[in-house]
């Protein structure tokens, strides 16, 4: 068979989360008309190109709000929470699963083979990328298949899920506006299923790093296991 020209979660990641954005335009302002309509293949062609720019436009904020700021800023990186977590006690029950650190002889491997690669980076993105770009890393081809689906996975649900708390905001507000009952009926499913999805995206997000780190602690120089 032959290999797909194009990255299956660059264009069905981006499609989710555009997807979304057009169902909430049609519901609450009309247009495009999407559903119920007899679409001719060039409409159909022009859809899916408005969707999936829908869906890139959208990746930008998702990867500033939820990404650099919500998680890095005030949940801590999945690297500052594996090696050494200090949660807030009520972030803790609220995120419980994101929280659980490394046992304790795979952080001394880690420190001890970073120290020598990485001449001793301080904070967590250092640590991390020293790691990411290790020789050995780099050198294991499973592993980085391995990772990579998780990058995909978190990478999907980030984008769908902030898509999804949009529309619930989009939804709400032309549900009041409106007085269309129906609209406010979607918007708590959009705000559910977006929640759900976010815990869903701080799952393979940690996933993406404590794979990474397992597997280079028990690694050798040659990248062996």
């Amino acid at each position: 068979m032959k290999e797909l020209p194009f990255d299956p979660y660059d264009f069905f990641g981006y499609i989710a989360s555009g997807l979304v954005l057009v169902v909430v335009a049609q519901l609450t302002l009309g247009f495009p008309r999407v559903f119920g309509a007899d679409l001719k293949p060039f409409d159909i062609a022009v859809t899916v190109l408005a969707v999936y720019i829908a869906g890139q436009i959208v990746a930008g904020p998702a990867k500033a709000i939820f990404e650099d700021f919500f998680v890095h800023k005030v949940l801590g990186s999945p690297t500052k929470n594996l090696l050494r977590p200090k949660p807030h006690p009520m972030l803790r029950v609220i995120f419980p699963g994101f929280y659980k650190p490394l046992p304790p002889v795979t952080c001394a491997r880690i420190a001890a083979k970073a120290a020598v690669v990485a001449a001793g980076a301080e904070n967590a993105e250092g640590i991390f990328l020293t790691i990411r770009y290790a020789p050995e890393v780099l050198a294991s081809a499973s592993l980085i298949a391995k990772i990579d689906t998780f990058r995909d996975m978190y990478g999907f649900n980030r984008n769908v899920s902030f898509s999804l708390l949009l529309a619930s905001l989009c939804l709400a507000i032309a549900g009041h506006g409106q007085g269309r009952a129906e609209l406010s009926h979607y918007a708590i499913a959009a705000f559910i299923c977006g929640a759900l999805l976010f815990y869903r995206y701080l799952k393979f997000f940690r996933q993406y790093s404590y794979e990474l780190f397992n597997v280079y602690a028990c690694m050798g120089e040659k990248g062996t296991t």
